[in-house]
């Protein structure tokens, strides 16, 4: 038996990281997996130079093989695939519920913004899940509980949901004796930088930085290095960076979108949340140097979160032997 974890070649971000590492813990206990390529055309070799901790060689979509002994576990921005195989058995990973929508061939042109919105503007076109041609066999796991709630409201049976969540890169559990903090507000220029760009405008003495163009090291020194990282992206899934950034050291600001509104996905206290709008900007500005003028008071605020962080990998050791268990399959 071979289970199959679909992603798209070589492009790294948390949900192909992820993928790749399901493989790597499947194998660890002597569960056949491998990772297996679409859009692999153009790439001369599809596995990212990054992955090659995680995988020694892959699969491509076309080389699956559609057997009942086989399972197939797609990302939810490309369960059409599924449509392909007759016999194997199937899964979905919802590891990012907004990216289903806006990939989602009944609302294409629909720009959505997080799950309410969304989901008000496609009610009229579709009831559940299953108009969509869901397979009412196919098993649903999910990475955050925005998903989790997602799939329920959607009208997916308990019985067919389980969690597989996921773990950020060991890289950030190594501690730094050495690091130096300075006044400086990280952000992510590709997660809600409309209104980023609102609040460095509103600002005044306030050191921002954009993360981008950087290694995996190079993002983890720049982390320990600073004192607070904003997130007033969509949250369309647990998303890594705020857990990297908490778990280097920084406050953690974030808004109410998607995963990000809550608490078994982003456990900070309540008022390092805020809701995305302009009336709030100076509510949030002041937030911020509150956490750069007394650091280390607002420090202490994130040991939930960081705890939760230090112990994911193991609880995501625990959620793939579950999964193993879930689709039948013996492990070591």
């Amino acid at each position: 038996m071979t289970v199959f974890v679909v992603c798209p070649a070589f492009h790294k971000t948390g949900g192909t990281e992820l993928a790749h590492q399901l493989v790597f813990e499947l194998n660890k206990i002597d569960v056949s997996a491998i990772i297996t390529y679409y859009d692999y055309e153009k790439y001369k070799d599809p596995i990212n130079e990054e992955f090659r901790q995680y995988v020694k060689s892959y699969e491509t979509i076309d080389n699956i093989i559609d057997s009942e002994e086989n399972f197939i576990l797609v990302p939810e921005i490309n369960f059409a695939l599924l449509n392909n195989y007759s016999n194997i058995r199937k899964g979905i990973w919802w590891m990012s519920v907004d990216n289903y929508l806006k990939n989602d061939g009944f609302i294409n042109g629909f720009r959505t913004v997080g799950f309410i919105n969304a989901l008000k503007a496609v009610l009229g076109k579709r009831n559940t899940l299953f108009a969509r041609g869901f397979d009412k066999n196919v098993l649903h796991f999910y990475q955050s509980e925005y998903a989790h709630q997602f799939l329920i409201n959607e009208g997916v049976k308990e019985s067919n949901i389980s969690k597989l969540s996921d773990y950020v890169n060991d890289l950030y559990l190594e501690k730094r004796t050495d690091t130096k903090k300075n006044k400086a507000v990280l952000y992510n220029p590709k997660k809600g930088y409309d209104f980023t760009k609102k609040l460095i405008n509103k600002s005044s003495g306030i050191k921002w930085i954009a993360i981008e163009n950087l290694t995996t090291q190079q993002v983890k020194e720049l982390l320990s290095e600073s004192m607070v990282y904003i997130d007033f992206g969509n949250h369309p899934g647990k998303d890594r960076f705020p857990r990297e950034a908490a778990i280097s050291g920084c406050c953690i600001i974030t808004g109410l979108n998607g995963s990000a509104k809550y608490y078994e996905d982003i456990p900070i206290p309540d008022d390092y949340k805020f809701e995305k709008k302009e009336s709030n900007i100076s509510a949030i500005l002041d937030k911020v140097t509150d956490c750069l003028e007394n650091y280390d008071s607002n420090f202490e605020k994130f040991a939930t979160y960081r705890n939760m962080i230090r112990n994911e990998h193991s609880v995501f050791c625990k959620d793939v032997k579950a999964f193993v268990k879930r689709i039948g399959v013996q492990y070591k």
